[in-house]
């Protein structure tokens, strides 16, 4: 483990964060824009660099593919701090994650980086699921880098409930992915921007910490969408997807077309089998010590959405 008595410069120190224009990113960087003066937001797409310079026109936006080995050391560049956050159900994902450790341990060597924060996910022991077992490898090589390190373990996230379709249909249906009696646990996006923002404001405070991060649950879908229905004053009817439907809409949201590689398929049908039989659970404790406050409920967060829908259609 590196050590010293280095603190967060807001004015010098140059923060990287990785898939800049992903959910993960969009609840962190309001909050870091407005301490931050060096940002440098990584992304893939022309699209996704054109809408984070209109965004953000005083960071430094950069496109690039995090799948290609060299990509990492332009990446952090002069950097001091890396909020790693990686994209889902990526082929050679685990790789990915070596690479840009390697990267950062030489920038450490060269003087220059203080922090890496992984974006990781919860309950990375469930190897049966493969995104959970190569991020349990990339786990492994950061605590073995001799780096100062943050691992943030996120959950199963809200937003993926669709309230807006909810709202829209007469007689909504919410077709579920798998098994609507398995419980799960739930973050909220805005809770892990609260606490990734700490997390790279205190830096020090944080070293060699791993933070499971659930804000509410356990909760089965039967329960969320009764409490939906009772907030819209309509009849949610459940039904679940086939397997195969499951798979199918898994991958056309992701990649946009069932036309992959065969590990990211893999990947997708082993998450499904898994959270079929077993969900994803966590404790919502360390949220609640990291943010100093009740972490959002889920209740809360619906009824935010829906406000926010009907807002956004006056």
């Amino acid at each position: 483990m590196t050590t010293g008595t280095s603190s967060v410069d807001h004015d010098h120190d140059l923060l990287v964060v990785t898939c800049a224009s992903g959910k993960q990113a969009t609840s962190l960087l309001p909050h870091l824009v407005k301490q931050w003066r060096r940002l440098r937001l990584v992304c893939h797409s022309p699209a996704s660099e054109e809408r984070l310079k209109k965004q953000y026109p005083d960071a430094e936006v950069i496109r690039s593919d995090l799948g290609l080995p060299k990509e990492p050391e332009r990446i952090l560049k002069n950097a001091a701090v890396i909020y790693h956050v990686e994209p889902p159900f990526a082929h050679r994902q685990a790789v990915m994650g070596f690479n840009m450790i390697d990267a950062a341990r030489k920038a450490a060597k060269e003087g220059t980086f203080k922090h890496f924060v992984y974006a990781s996910v919860l309950n990375t022991q469930l190897r049966k699921m493969i995104h959970h077992d190569q991020r349990l490898q990339v786990e492994e090589y950061l605590m073995e880098s001799e780096l100062n390190y943050t691992i943030l373990q996120s959950t199963h996230f809200m937003f993926l409930f669709p309230v807006a379709p909810m709202l829209a249909q007469e007689n909504p249906v919410y077709m579920a992915n798998w098994n609507p009696d398995v419980p799960f646990s739930f973050l909220a996006l805005s809770d892990l921007g609260e606490v990734g923002a700490k997390v790279l404001n205190e830096r020090e405070k944080h070293y060699a910490a791993q933070y499971p991060l659930v804000s509410d649950g356990p909760l089965n879908y039967h329960q969320i969408c009764s409490m939906v229905s009772k907030e819209i004053g309509k009849e949610i009817q459940l039904k679940q997807k086939s397997y195969e439907e499951s798979v199918q809409g898994f991958l056309m949201r992701l990649f946009g077309s069932l036309d992959v590689d065969a590990e990211s398929i893999d990947a997708v049908e082993r998450i499904l089998l898994y959270y079929n039989r077993h969900g994803l659970i966590g404790s919502s404790n360390v949220c609640e010590w990291l943010l100093g406050r009740k972490p959002t409920t889920w209740l809360d967060w619906m009824r935010q959405e829906i406000a926010q829908i009907k807002q956004n259609h006056q």
